[in-house]
């Protein structure tokens, strides 16, 4: 992504920590991610960690396999690759930071240099402790920004303070 260019008429942007409940779970919010929403609350971008199909594709039901960070740009959709979770009406959010789009670039850029980060050390997914909860506490430790207390769910989701990178990732 080489930036919000294209967003700067909008006046506030925001990023969000966002949870989808998993059915296995019995619905409880245990998907953590990050989005990139407009002042109406429209997703622009997403990051979503998790395990990759030998294809390329992002495993919505993994158990293992490389983890990753993805960024989904929702001006170019094609979520066989790229997962959409912000616009699932079962998702919920708490907003980590409201701005203008040279401050959200700014983070958002911290966020996909730690995504890559992920990516570089090979780390394989475990539903436990690596997975997109990791994932995403990992990208708001990289913005600077704190974890919402409950991140999102009055359980803590598995792996959801556990931080992959600082010499942290077993």
């Amino acid at each position: 992504m080489a930036g919000f260019e294209s967003f700067r008429e909008i006046e506030r942007l925001k990023i969000v920590f966002g949870s989808w409940p998993i059915r296995v779970f019995a619905s409880i919010p245990f998907h953590n991610f990050l989005a990139l929403v407009n002042e109406a609350g429209e997703p622009l971008r997403e990051l979503n960690g998790g395990a990759r199909k030998p294809d390329g594709t992002y495993h919505y039901q993994a158990l293992s396999g490389p983890l990753t960070a993805i960024e989904t740009d929702y001006s170019q959709r094609n979520p066989l690759y790229f997962p959409e979770f912000s616009i699932r009406p079962t998702s919920r959010a708490a907003v980590l930071f409201e701005g203008n789009a040279k401050d959200i670039n700014e983070l958002w850029s911290g966020a996909l240099t730690a995504a890559q980060a992920i990516e570089r050390a090979r780390l394989r997914y475990s539903p436990l402790r690596r997975n997109s909860n990791s994932v995403a506490a990992t990208l708001v430790q990289a913005m600077g920004l704190a974890l919402p207390r409950a991140a999102c769910s009055v359980l803590r989701a598995p792996g959801g303070r556990c931080v992959l990178l600082n010499g942290n990732a077993q």
